[in-house]
């Protein structure tokens, strides 16, 4: 596998490409036109699965949260799980 890059980069001339700019889509097989050299390149951004943030509603005031077992404005104890 090839070495992923931190920034979209043309690889024909190194220019970066700030991150406002570069291409985010991770369903994206991009063809993108180096605003440097003029020669086209396809981008295919990566992404890693870190986990998943659970939250809980309370069933009595409907505040979320993510903090194991917490007592809602409303004075109610959310369990989690």
């Amino acid at each position: 596998m090839a070495e992923l890059l931190k920034t979209q980069t043309c690889p024909y001339c190194n220019d970066a490409v700030e991150d406002c700019h570069s291409i985010w889509d991770y369903e994206a097989d991009e063809e993108v036109t180096c605003d440097s050299c003029g020669k086209v390149y396809v981008v295919k951004p990566q992404y890693k699965l870190e986990g998943w943030l659970i939250e809980k509603q309370c069933q009595q005031c409907g505040e979320w949260t993510d903090d194991g077992y917490k007592m809602c404005d409303c004075g109610e104890f959310s369990e989690k799980y």
